[in-house]
């Protein structure tokens, strides 16, 4: 009888430890509208003299590089070899891509700047078939 308990016991283990594991783990709930890009109804275009600050390369956490770029009096942005996407300022320091696959808040500062970026990441087909369906991701300027 002592045996079986201690099995018992010993089997219970396992169980035990995957429950420290699961209360250890941190959850961090975000709102589904918080990664969604939408164009809002009024928007500020600017000119490149008030743009100027803004184009330089921006290192992201994932290690991909945001560029800023002007074409004209046109103001772009685009993430390493990815297309280019028409920006707008829709407040301070906030711009958002016409095509709303992309919104970011750049903040300067002397040398350096810090912020986020969000982007509509395409779906694509696998070569083996699979489809990875389109999705929202946002990274940090560091």
């Amino acid at each position: 009888m002592k045996i079986i308990k201690i099995a018992m016991l010993v089997g219970m283990l396992p169980l035990a430890v995957h429950a420290q594991e699961q209360s250890d783990t941190v959850s961090v709930p975000v709102r589904a509208n918080d990664l969604r890009i939408e164009l809002p109804d009024s928007y500020k275009k600017m000119w490149p003299e008030q743009f100027d600050d803004y184009k330089r390369a921006y290192t992201l956490s994932n290690g991909q590089t945001l560029y800023i770029r002007s074409l004209g009096s046109n103001m772009y942005a685009f993430v390493d070899n990815d297309p280019w996407h028409k920006i707008v300022a829709v407040a301070p320091n906030t711009f958002v891509a016409l095509d709303r696959q992309l919104k970011m808040q750049i903040d300067l500062r002397e040398e350096d700047a810090s912020g986020w970026l969000t982007m509509v990441v395409p779906s694509r087909q696998l070569s083996g078939g699979g489809f990875v369906p389109e999705k929202v991701v946002s990274f940090a300027m560091r």
